[in-house]
Parts: structure tokens; C-alpha cells; sequence
């Protein structure tokens, strides 16, 4: 069985909120065009305070909100170049701000650990696909102690990654399990695609580990609690 983290094992959004605008403060401060965190703020997908589950800080890779971030600062009118050496900068600068602590600030959502222990007791193969990076999955993993219940992680720094199908397909290779023979649960729409396209046997939509509400279906269904997870 594959899992996504954020979202899914874990609620994030406050965390990632921090994580979006300490982006968007230190792009400011760097530019010196106090202008630009409204529309950073907006392609993180925080508004109002609050993060939407289907926005790019939410499901997107660091790389890719990397990306997003030089993007908005270019079409500000700062040089490619610029903004890419900007965008590098603060989301490095956010980080040491905040993701040394991210595993402490995420921890698992109620009801996940006695359901994982029992899928691993029943002989299930369990890993983790995530568009967060491996050491930060390991990180949350061993602070909770969940790491023992599962055999793998597939994160952002690895080729292919999370949403193509390809890395669905490496990391079955990886537990030595026929795609045929696995699932995927996972909040976002890119979750129950990847697990399509590398023709999982069923996904589950996980739509309770944000604060604003999902409306998600994978090919077996939805659930919002562990406490309702389905019996596999």
C-alpha cells in the first residue's frame, strides 16, 4: 500500500501556511518590492489564511513551487535570472526557518497508527510517496514512530517523482509487489491519477486532513477519519 504524507498521514496546513508566507516575506525583502507577497501568497494558494488542499505549498514539489515562486517575481518584471537567485534564496531562508521543526509540527492524524499497525501486522507492505523530501519524510516517520511500519519512502528528491506513475511503479518494484497487487491512498486529485495511470488495483480519497473541506473520490471510495478507514 502506498500513502501520501501532508494531507493524508499527517495534517500540515498550519505548518505549511508558516512555510508559504515566510516564502513570500523573505521574496519582499529580497526584491524590495513589498508588492510581491499578495501574489506569491496567491500561487502558494493561501488566502484569506487559509491554505487550499488543491494548491501548489499543499501537493507541489519544492522544486516545482521553486518554479512558481522566480515565475511570479519574472512577470513582476525582475529578470529570469533574478528571480530564479531569489527564489532559491527564500525558500532557503524559510527553510531554516521552519523545517527543522516540521516533523514536531505535523504529527499524525488521530486513528492512523492503529490502523498502519494492524495493515502491518496482517503482513501488508506499507510505504510513503510524497512530493516532500526523503530526509523530511524520515524525519516525521522516526518522530512519531511510525518508521518501523514501513519499508519504504519515494520523495521529491528522487527520479521520477510524485505525481507521474513511473514512481508508483518504481517503488512497487522497490517492495517487489505487482502494481495489480496495491493500492494508493492520497488527498489529491494528482494522488488518484498517478495510482491510475500506473494501474494500482484501487485508491482511496483521503479528504479530512485539511482545515477547508475535500470532495474527492478515488476508485474505491473517500473516507475522513482513520477511525472510518475501510477494511482492505
Amino acid at each position: 500500500m502506498l500513502f501520501d504524507k501532508d494531507g493524508t498521514l499527517c495534517r500540515s496546513d498550519g505548518f505549511l501556511s508558516a512555510l508559504a508566507q515566510a516564502r513570500a516575506l523573505c521574496c519582499a525583502e529580497l526584491s524590495g518590492d513589498s508588492d510581491i507577497s499578495e501574489a506569491l501568497l496567491r500561487a502558494y494558494g493561501l488566502r484569506n489564511g487559509q491554505l487550499d488542499p488543491r494548491g501548489s505549498t499543499a501537493v507541489a514539489s519544492r522544486h516545482d513551487n521553486l518554479i512558481s515562486t522566480a515565475t511570479v517575481l519574472a512577470a513582476a518584471g525582475h529578470s529570469w535570472g533574478q528571480a530564479r537567485q531569489w527564489a532559491q534564496a527564500a525558500l532557503d531562508q524559510a527553510d531554516a526557518q521552519l523545517a527543522g521543526s516540521k516533523a514536531q509540527r505535523t504529527p499524525p492524524l488521530p486513528g492512523l497508527k492503529p490502523v498502519l499497525e494492524r495493515w502491518h501486522g496482517q503482513g501488508l507492505k506499507l510505504a510513503v510517496i510524497s512530493s516532500d523530501l526523503g530526509p523530511s519524510l524520515e524525519a516525521f516517520l522516526d518522530t512519531h514512530g511510525l518508521r518501523h511500519l514501513f519499508c519504504a519512502v519515494h520523495g521529491a528528491e528522487r527520479s521520477p517523482r510524485k505525481p507521474d506513475p513511473a514512481a508508483a511503479l518504481a517503488l512497487c518494484q522497490e517492495l517487489g509487489v505487482q502494481p495489480q497487487r496495491c493500492g494508493l491512498i492520497g488527498d489529491a486529485a494528482d494522488d488518484l491519477a498517478m495510482a491510475q495511470g500506473a494501474g494500482l488495483a484501487w485508491s482511496l480519497a483521503f479528504t479530512g486532513g485539511w482545515s477547508a473541506p475535500l470532495r474527492l473520490e478515488g476508485s474505491h471510495g473517500s473516507f475522513a477519519t482513520w477511525a472510518q478507514c475501510p477494511t482492505l
